[in-house]
């Protein structure tokens, strides 16, 4: 009986450890989509973290010399290309820079931190932005990119308007929904912060676009949806409590839409928010 005991707490601890491994080092979703789809002048960048991380992007410029510069952040685990069709829209009116987070896409680094550690990316594209003479601008992001947008605004006076899509609110709330597992799913979660604290020196828990967000004093549109199954509504909802001091936030909220499909009018959204506050 005793070793049947231990037989089952090890196979706990190894599934533990692989579905924190998976989470840090996941597939990566490459796109073949780049801006030369466009017929576009681009130029190939990169740029260094304060943690030493290479980072490689796009910088793709307005033919206004006056242009404002909108920094794009993906999805985990996606990369620069996946948003391009997206978000290229904006290049009539702005300067657009793209980058790959650490471990994703074409850039260094040996894994993802979901979040935490991807502020440093989009600090190190603002660092590089002031090479060009660039010192304001606008951050779109996506999922994992919004949630990074939102953390990194209170240290980045750079950044004037925010567009956050399908943001967590907080990532200890997502552990739980990353084992989807009855009465299993808790002890995997307690084991999975374990390892990040292990491994990785990361506290899960104070990985928090919401605690961020009670800090943003410049413009956010929050978009979300009530039937996104990857990252829940109640999401968008301690978000929205998180932002109600900032007067300057206009949330939408979709009906019947998953993650990453989007509103009627989406376009039309950002260029009416982009064109007032930044």
């Amino acid at each position: 009986m005793l070793k049947i005991f231990i037989a089952i707490t090890i196979l706990f601890l190894l599934f533990s450890l692989w579905g924190f491994y998976s989470a840090v080092r996941p597939f990566k979703i490459m796109s073949s989509v780049t801006p030369k789809d466009y017929h576009v002048a681009y130029e190939d960048i990169s740029f260094t973290t304060k943690d030493h991380i290479k980072i490689l992007g796009w910088f793709i410029p307005n033919s206004n010399p006056q242009a404002k510069t909108i920094i794009f952040l993906h999805g985990y685990p996606a990369d620069k290309g996946n948003i391009l069709p997206v978000t290229f829209f904006l290049h009539k009116k702005y300067n657009l820079l793209y980058f790959d987070f650490r471990y994703l896409g074409q850039s260094e680094g040996h894994y993802s931190t979901v979040g935490k550690n991807e502020v440093l990316d989009l600090l190190a594209a603002i660092q590089y932005l002031h090479t060009r003479n660039i010192h304001e601008v606008g951050v779109w992001g996506f999922s994992m990119g919004g949630a990074v947008a939102l953390m990194t605004a209170p240290l980045a006076p750079e950044i004037k308007a925010i567009v956050s899509e399908s943001s967590y609110a907080n990532l200890n709330l997502m552990i739980d929904d990353y084992y989807a597992i009855p009465l299993l799913k808790y002890p995997l979660g307690v084991l999975t912060r374990f390892w990040a604290g292990l491994f990785l020196q990361m506290d899960i828990k104070q990985v928090s676009p919401a605690l961020a967000a009670e800090k943003i004093k410049v413009p956010v549109l929050l978009i979300h949806s009530t039937h996104d199954t990857m990252i829940s509504f109640n999401h968008a909802l301690l978000l929205q409590k998180a932002l109600s001091h900032n007067k300057n936030v206009i949330i939408i909220f979709g009906k019947n839409l998953e993650h990453g499909e989007h509103l009627i009018k989406y376009d039309e959204a950002i260029e009416k928010f982009y064109g007032k506050y930044l």
